[in-house]
């Protein structure tokens, strides 16, 4: 990116004080990657050096019409604010972040699937029935997240985890027994899932748009 800003200061200095020939000349002097470059920041130069850069493309082939301009191998690449929720460029980063939250969802239906066994050992069958199903049905819309990339799935899980949570509090947990230490590791760890699934919408949300999905 140095090189880029560096092109960009540069030739945008010579360009506008160049005559009209000199500039052709120098123009066609660029590389075909500098040309390139020309034509993404096209909205930086004075238009005179865009005309010619164009003709220079077209005379290379390295564009076939101005139509291909707005192709988005000549559009300025997208610089973004710095977010909780960072953008991912290459689709195999995307891939690998969403891959990366699945198995953390998948993990996830560990937990309802345990306590709803142990509550069938206790006894309470309504309350295994309810965990062991928000289990499976966790699984089955991790399943159908992973193969459909539907960013209103995670709002879907985020309320069954609520849902889910809720019902362990109050049904498991010895809240006499717990430390405080234990009350700020629960924090932690509810606030990075509830971080993971908002993000995981982000992203989805972001890549049906057809936005980018990194700072």
């Amino acid at each position: 990116m140095v090189w880029l800003f560096g092109l960009q200061l540069n030739e945008l200095f010579y360009f506008c004080f160049m005559e009209n020939e000199e500039l052709k000349t120098r123009i066609g002097s660029l590389g075909d990657t500098e040309l390139i470059e020309l034509l993404k920041l096209r909205d930086s130069y004075q238009p005179e050096a865009v005309d010619f850069a164009i003709q220079e493309a077209l005379r290379r082939q390295i564009i076939q019409s101005e139509a291909d301009l707005q192709s988005a191998g000549f559009q300025p690449e997208h610089r973004y604010q710095k977010s909780i929720f960072p953008h991912l460029n290459p689709d195999n980063q995307f891939q690998k972040v969403f891959n990366s939250f699945m198995r953390i969802l998948y993990l996830t239906a560990v937990a309802p699937l345990v306590f709803g066994v142990l509550n069938l050992l206790d006894g309470d069958h309504r309350g295994a029935l309810l965990l062991l199903g928000l289990g499976l049905l966790w699984v089955g819309l991790s399943v159908r997240l992973q193969k459909q990339k539907n960013p209103q799935i995670p709002v879907v899980l985020l309320v069954l985890f609520l849902l889910g949570l809720t019902r362990v509090f109050f049904t498991q947990i010895n809240f006499a027994a717990l430390q405080i230490m234990d009350f700020v590791v629960f924090g932690i760890a509810f606030l990075l899932f509830i971080y993971v699934l908002v993000y995981l919408r982000v992203l989805l949300m972001r890549r049906t748009s057809g936005g980018s999905t990194s700072d």
